[in-house]
């Protein structure tokens, strides 16, 4: 049997019909429609309506739901959903019905979106370039996906599973429920806390020097690096190509992380670009896994003001960053976007 004709056997054993078979093969989708089955959801049978009715949600909420999970925006009567979509859509009014708010599932599916976009990419990436072979036909790559979705999917599964209960039982261990909460009957989402921001120097520039892949590999060792350094109570917030933010409540502890992912990028060598760190603390509002504010705001900007291999920090650091010595800039700097003028101090290392 040829890889094509495998191909279209797997392709109708889930469910596609011969002519959707003979016109994927002339218009050459049958390798990615083959990769698609197997990886389930069957064939796009269903319009919005048709989800609404299903799930017993109005057809506007899925929408909305659709498009915070990153499903397609249909027009009326396109058919663009799946079983699997009618599923999930059950699934999240079954949440509703456990009184969970509709505004704050939406922003939590929207937060899983995005996470789930970026492990699916990365997956990809990890599993194409693990079976890719140099002149190998798109067919025969086509039945190596197929084959490595079979063996690893429900290992995959298995660790997002693992991954999120973990992530959940670290939240509720660090802090539970506060009597200021229970008072109120609502979480308290704003806080004061130490954030930093720790970007690399020249990397805008480093893009009309090197090509694409080696751009990004500095950006994924930077984020190998960030996440290698952060010790608890520290966060590693979030990756923003070119730069690391972390949080913490505890402002001597950060500042120590910030000094070590300094020093592993030093160690990194003269090809490898610099880094600068920028660090505040005060009060700051916690939303699907980031954090917004003034705090958040200046502590990016004090990053922007730093030296390469040089870690700035406001007063409120230095106040409560004992474990630190520090050297105080001469003059209050103007930091755009704060009303006030802020004082400044770098972290003093051995050789300063």
């Amino acid at each position: 049997m040829s890889d094509t004709t495998d191909l279209a056997a797997r392709v109708a054993r889930a469910g596609h019909g011969p002519e959707e078979i003979e016109r994927a093969a002339a218009e050459g989708r049958l390798a990615g429609l083959a990769v698609q089955s197997a990886l389930g959801g069957g064939a796009a049978e269903f319009t919005l309506s048709d989800v609404a009715r299903a799930s017993g949600l109005r057809t506007a909420f899925v929408r909305e739901l659709m498009q915070a999970l990153g499903r397609p925006n249909p027009g009326r009567g396109e058919r663009a959903f799946s079983q699997e979509d009618v599923d999930l859509a059950r699934l999240i009014n079954g949440f509703l019905d456990a009184g969970l708010p509709r505004g704050e599932l939406l922003e939590v599916l929207r937060v899983l979106s995005r996470g789930m976009a970026q492990t699916a990419d990365a997956t990809r990436q990890l599993v194409g370039n693990a079976l890719l072979e140099r002149g190998v036909s798109q067919d025969e790559v086509a039945l190596r996906y197929i084959d490595a979705a079979e063996q690893l999917v429900p290992a995959v599964t298995e660790v997002l599973r693992l991954q999120l209960r973990a992530h959940l039982r670290t939240g509720i261990s660090q802090k539970l429920v506060s009597d200021a909460e229970r008072d109120t009957g609502r979480l308290n989402e704003s806080r004061e806390v130490a954030v930093a921001f720790a970007d690399l120097v020249g990397y805008t520039r480093l893009g009309g020097q090197l090509p694409p892949e080696d751009v990004g590999r500095i950006a994924g060792r930077l984020a190998e690096l960030a996440a290698d350094t952060v010790r608890r109570p520290v966060t590693l917030v979030k990756m923003i190509g070119d730069a690391a933010m972390f949080v913490s409540d505890d402002a001597d502890a950060l500042v120590t992380v910030v000094e070590r992912l300094t020093q592993r990028i030093a160690a990194e060598g003269p090809d490898f670009p610099g880094v600068r760190a920028g660090i505040a603390f005060g009060q700051a509002t916690t939303r699907g896994g980031d954090w917004f504010g003034t705090t958040v705001n200046l502590a990016s900007r004090v990053a922007g003001l730093a030296k390469p291999g040089q870690i700035l920090a406001t007063e409120e650091v230095e106040q409560r960053a004992t474990g630190v010595t520090w050297t105080r800039r001469r003059r209050r700097r103007k930091v755009k976007g704060i009303d006030e003028r802020v004082r400044l101090y770098a972290v003093t290392r051995a050789e300063d």
